[in-house]
């Protein structure tokens, strides 16, 4: 449970929220995670079902939708419980919540009236497909071409470290369908997963087990001109919106969820580890880490939670996403080395907990962009380039049918 429960961007709502979500993770979550965990690197099938029990795949979509329509600091709230419990069941959900943003931000009606339904029922679980092997964070020199064929587009190319491209139903496939280097020269498609020539080659990560982030290879696929999202040239910007508005308060929620659990359970091991008389927690030193580790997690849920604040306040805070993504992958695995001072050797253990959820707080770093990157656009809101806003675009997208 965060500890800023009194906090001014906590409604009555939100606690209701959390109250629900406690119960159900406490239920129908806690009991797969420590199997799921055991299994080690795979897809795992029956969390998304359990998952989809929820209706949290569409805590984002608007009620007209048929989704739940509560917002972005539900949606943390809901995140960080999830992931205190199933660090990989949290991945799960952001990932597909994250998914859904193209469609949500940039589809036509049609296409929103046809496919955001489905998703807020947990009937179809969406990804979203950017990164190319070799291009990383450069995403306008990615390789993938979206080619014009009459009706269709055809496109080829590999997109890699894809969250959930294992249990997914549809992908955002951003693809160049112009000049390399060209701000309007990538377009965003709807791919649908038994499309002929889309295969998902299998690419473990040695965290987050249950959650996949694999490859998708994309040979002559083709894809209906209806299944372009937004217009042609407006890639780059589907993919830099969700990336900003949901992509880095999503991992922000999913790390706090981790590092809440990383402190619970070193407190736990300090308090109960006999030393002499007493025990490792009466020691200063001792205390002064897990303070260490507490001010880390306060810090960082202040940061995740004013930012998801702001959005649901429709204020433009592009900064204060990049700090919480940022800040919370730091004061997470700050409090990891702090953890793995207190549980000495044992931290080590392949299959403790602790060593679980310190594999799983490293693979935070990455996605949504690493912590240089984040870094980087902090330096530009000071001194420029000044740019325009994605979280006031957000605020400002058309909501009617």
């Amino acid at each position: 449970m965060p500890a800023l429960l009194s906090s001014p961007f906590l409604t009555e709502d939100h606690l209701r929220v959390q109250q629900q979500v406690t119960t159900f993770t406490d239920t129908r979550i806690a009991p797969l995670a420590a199997e799921i965990e055991a299994r080690g690197p795979h897809t795992d099938h029956e969390m998304r079902r359990v998952l989809t029990e929820t209706g949290w795949l569409g805590v984002l979509i608007d009620t007209e939708w048929g989704g739940l329509g509560l917002g972005h600091v539900a949606k943390t709230l809901i995140l960080q419980a999830i992931s205190r419990v199933s660090p990989a069941a949290g991945a799960i959900l952001q990932a597909s919540i994250l998914g859904a943003a193209p469609i949500a931000e940039y589809g036509s009606v049609e296409m929103r009236r046809t496919w955001l339904p489905e998703i807020a029922a947990g009937r179809c679980w969406p990804t979203i497909a950017v990164t190319d092997p070799e291009q990383g964070s450069h995403v306008l020199g990615m390789k993938a071409t979206a080619r014009r064929r009459g009706k269709h587009y055809v496109l080829t190319g590999e997109k890699i470290l894809i969250g959930n491209a294992g249990i997914a139903d549809v992908h955002c496939v951003i693809a160049r369908t112009g000049r390399p280097g060209k701000r309007r020269s990538l377009t965003a498609f709807l791919v649908e997963k038994d499309t002929p020539g889309l295969d998902i080659i299998p690419a473990p990560v040695n965290g987050l087990h249950g959650f996949s982030v694999d490859t998708l290879r994309l040979v002559k696929v083709r894809v209906p001109k209806s299944h372009v999202i937004g217009r042609v040239g407006d890639g780059l910007a589907v993919a830099q919106k969700a990336s900003v508005v949901y992509g880095r308060l999503n991992l922000a929620a999913v790390a706090l969820g981790v590092h809440q659990r990383m402190l619970e359970e070193t407190a736990r091991r300090v308090s109960t580890r006999k030393r002499y008389n007493g025990h490792l927690s009466d020691l200063d030193t001792v205390g002064h880490r897990i303070a260490e580790m507490k001010t880390g997690l306060m810090s960082a849920e202040l940061a995740a939670y004013f930012a998801a604040y702001l959005l649901d306040q429709g204020t433009a805070c592009d900064p204060w996403l990049h700090y919480a993504k940022l800040t919370a992958h730091r004061a997470g695995a700050a409090s990891s080395e702090q953890a793995k001072q207190l549980h000495g050797g044992h931290a080590a253990h392949t299959g403790s907990l602790i060593e679980q959820l310190r594999r799983d707080i490293d693979l935070i770093h990455a996605p949504a962009g690493p912590d240089d990157l984040q870094l980087k656009r902090l330096a530009e809101s000071v001194l420029g380039p000044h740019r325009s806003q994605w979280s006031a675009q957000h605020a400002a997208r058309p909501q009617t049918t």
